[in-house]
C-alpha cells in the first residue's frame, strides 16, 4: 500500500498558522516561554480525545483553548496560544498518522472553526467596555457567544469538506455534526470553570475541571460501546436467515451497507440513518418462519415476510420503528391513479431499493449498469426513481460503474 502524504492544505495552515503565532510572540509582553508553554497545553490536549455521538471524536484542545481568555491579559498573547498550539497540534496530528493531515482539508476545519472562537472574543471584548483581558469573570459573555460560533463554524466546515465526497450530502454532514453539541458543551463547560477557578486554586483548578469532564467522558464512552452491542448484536441475528439456507450469504450486510450510502446521499437524518441500518440488516429476519413446514404448505407473499419479520423485530421496544420500516419495506413507492404513496416511510423505500439491487448482482448475476435497469424498469410502481437516482450517484462514486466493472 502506497504511503500517505500530507496534504497540501493542511501543511499549508500549518505554516501560516506558525508564522502568524511567532510574529504575535514578538508583540506579546508575556514571557515567551510561558506562552509557548500554553501552545504546547492545548497540542498535548490534541492527543486526547472523546468519543461523540455522530461516531466522530472530539479533541480536549477546544477544552484548553477556551481557558486561555480567562488566563491572559492582552489580545496579542492569547491569538499567539492560540495559533502556535494548532501549529502544534499539527505536529501532533503528524505523529499520530491522523486523518486531519493525510486526507483533505481537515485540518483547515478544526483551524477555521478555532479562529472564528477567537475572533468572536476578540470582537466582544473591543465591542463591550466593560469586557477586558485580565478579568475572567468579565469573559464569560465573549467566550459563550465563541463557543456558539465555533459550534457553527464546525459543523458547517465540516460539511463543506465532506463535499470532496460525491455520495455523502451537505445536510447530512451537517446534521451529523450537529449531533455532538452535548459533548461540546462539556468540554467547554469544563474548560470555563479551570479558566475561572485558576486565579484562586492555581493548578488545583484542573481538579475542579476535571470532575464534570470525567463525568461526561464517561458517559459518552458509554453510550458509544452500547452503540457498537447492539450494532454487534443486530448484525448477529441478522445473519440468522443466512445461516439457515433461508436467504443469500451476506444480503443483509450489503443491503444495509448500500442502504445507508444511500440515505447519506439524500441528507437523512444522522438517527434515522442508524434505524435504517438496523432495519437493511434484519429486513429478511422474517424468513426465519420458513422452517415451519405449515407455513411452506398454506403459502406465503413477500408482505408476509415482511409483516412477520417486523413482529419479531418489535418484541423490543427499542426497535419499535424499525420494526415498522421493516413492515412496510415491500410496499409500492405509489399507487395506480397517484402520484406517490406518502404514507411509505422513505427508509422502506430505500431499503427495497437496495435489497432489490443486491439481489440482482449477487443472485442473477447482472452487472451494476444491468441491474440500475432492471430499477428504472420497475420505476413506475415498485421503485422510487429518486431512490434509484441516489443509488446511481453513490455506485458511481465508488467506482461500480467504471467501464471495467461493467
Amino acid at each position: 500500500m502506497a504511503e500517505r502524504r500530507i496534504n497540501g492544505i493542511s501543511a499549508f495552515v500549518f505554516l501560516a498558522c506558525a508564522v502568524f503565532g511567532a510574529w504575535l510572540l514578538t508583540l506579546s509582553p508575556v514571557d515567551p516561554p510561558w506562552i509557548l508553554l500554553g501552545s504546547a497545553i492545548i497540542a498535548a490536549t490534541h492527543l486526547i480525545t472523546v468519543p461523540a455521538p455522530s461516531g466522530e471524536h472530539l479533541y480536549l484542545g477546544i477544552g484548553a483553548a477556551t481557558a486561555v481568555p480567562f488566563l491572559v491579559d492582552d489580545l496579542a498573547t492569547f491569538l499567539a496560544i492560540l495559533a502556535l498550539g494548532m501549529a502544534f497540534a499539527w505536529g501532533v496530528f503528524v505523529a499520530q498518522r491522523n486523518e486531519h493531515v493525510f486526507a483533505g482539508p481537515h485540518f483547515l476545519a478544526e483551524v477555521s472553526a478555532l479562529m472564528a472562537f477567537a475572533s468572536v472574543v476578540v470582537v466582544v471584548n473591543e465591542l463591550s467596555p466593560r469586557n477586558e483581558f485580565g478579568d475572567p469573570t468579565s469573559q464569560l459573555l465573549p467566550v459563550v457567544t465563541a463557543g456558539i460560533v465555533w459550534f457553527t463554524v464546525r459543523a458547517l466546515t465540516r460539511s463543506l469538506v465532506g463535499l470532496e465526497r460525491e455520495d455523502l450530502s451537505a445536510r447530512f454532514l451537517w446534521l451529523l455534526a450537529l449531533e455532538d453539541w452535548a459533548a461540546i458543551v462539556s468540554l467547554f463547560t469544563s474548560g470555563a470553570l479551570f479558566g475561572l477557578a485558576f486565579p484562586e486554586m492555581r493548578w488545583w483548578a484542573i481538579l475542579l475541571a476535571l470532575v464534570p469532564y470525567a463525568f461526561s467522558h464517561l458517559a459518552f464512552v458509554r453510550y458509544h460501546n452500547t452503540r457498537v452491542t447492539y450494532g454487534q448484536t443486530i448484525r448477529a441475528l441478522a445473519q440468522i436467515p443466512e445461516v439457515a439456507g433461508l436467504a443469500t450469504m451476506g444480503h443483509a450486510e450489503r443491503t444495509a451497507a448500500v442502504a445507508v450510502a444511500i440515505a447519506r446521499d439524500v441528507g437523512m437524518h444522522p438517527d434515522e440513518v442508524t434505524e435504517l441500518e438496523y432495519a437493511s440488516l434484519m429486513h429478511d429476519i422474517g424468513r426465519i418462519t420458513l422452517n415451519e413446514p405449515a407455513i411452506l404448505r398454506a403459502g406465503y407473499t413477500d408482505e408476509d415476510l415482511a409483516r412477520w419479520g417486523a413482529q419479531i423485530i418489535s418484541e423490543a421496544p427499542f426497535l419499535e420503528r424499525v420494526g415498522t420500516l421493516v413492515k412496510e419495506q415491500h410496499r409500492p413507492f405509489r399507487s395506480v391513479g397517484e402520484e406517490r404513496d406518502e404514507t411509505v416511510p422513505l427508509a422502506s423505500k430505500i431499503i427495497k431499493v437496495a435489497s432489490a439491487y443486491d439481489q440482482a448482482i449477487n443472485d442473477q448475476m447482472l452487472s451494476p449498469l444491468d441491474a440500475l435497469e432492471l430499477l428504472h424498469l420497475g420505476s413506475t410502481y415498485d421503485y422510487d426513481p429518486e431512490i434509484t437516482a441516489s443509488l446511481r450517484r453513490v455506485i458511481s462514486a465508488r467506482g461500480d460503474l467504471h467501464p471495467a466493472n461493467l
